[in-house]
């Protein structure tokens, strides 16, 4: 038999005895990394102290709102109290009518004057937000009544607490109509104050 010749591996110098280690697996975090981690994140979501604080969107329509509703003017009535006068929009007030501190009665416009039979005290609320006011002189419907500044009234009864008024001018035309439908109405008519009540009673002054 040929005789088999065994070489000998070539091995780098100094790697004798030297094993060759297997390779890792890379491992996820481990429990108490994992926490590290999110708490890194949460200190970086914290809110920076000298940020400026972003202002809330909601706030400025009930800054709005409150601002609308406020009164505007004070106006003392013709029985001592007080008429306290709120702007709600374009041509939209609103009166309360304020004794001792108690709220007496509202009224408010919405696209015409506005008006107020208060125990015989006659109140009228304009577009322009100013307030009338007068004592007495009441006329009770149905019925053709004469009018301060020359004005005639032919109130009728139209149903259950429901009148109307036809306002004539000196040549018999009609030049206004008050309904009165559950609730007290106005009028500013050139100058004179006219109140139709829900319960038939008309009154003007000028």
């Amino acid at each position: 038999m040929p005789e088999r010749r065994w070489q000998e591996r070539r091995r780098r110098p100094g790697t004798e005895g030297h094993r060759r280690r297997p390779p890792r697996h890379r491992r996820g975090p481990l429990r108490g990394d994992r926490h590290r981690h999110r708490h890194r994140q949460e200190r970086g979501r914290r809110a920076d102290p000298d940020a400026r604080p972003v202002p809330s969107r909601t706030a400025a329509p009930a800054a709005t709102a409150a601002k609308a509703a406020a009164p505007v003017r004070t106006r003392t009535l013709a029985d001592g109290s007080k008429a306290e006068i709120c702007r709600l929009g374009a041509e939209r007030y609103r009166a309360k009518i304020v004794s001792r501190g108690e709220v007496l009665a509202t009224t408010e416009t919405g696209g015409t004057d506005a008006g107020l039979d208060a125990n015989d005290m006659f109140v009228v609320l304009t577009l322009g937000g100013e307030v009338h006011s007068w004592m007495g002189g009441g006329h009770t419907g149905p019925g053709t009544f004469k009018l301060a500044g020359g004005w005639t009234a032919e109130v009728t009864k139209v149903g259950e607490l429901r009148y109307r008024a036809r306002i004539l001018g000196n040549d018999g035309s009609v030049d206004a109509t008050l309904e009165a439908n559950q609730h007290d109405v106005g009028l500013d008519a050139n100058g004179v104050y006219i109140v139709l009540s829900a319960g038939g009673v008309i009154s003007a002054h000028g």
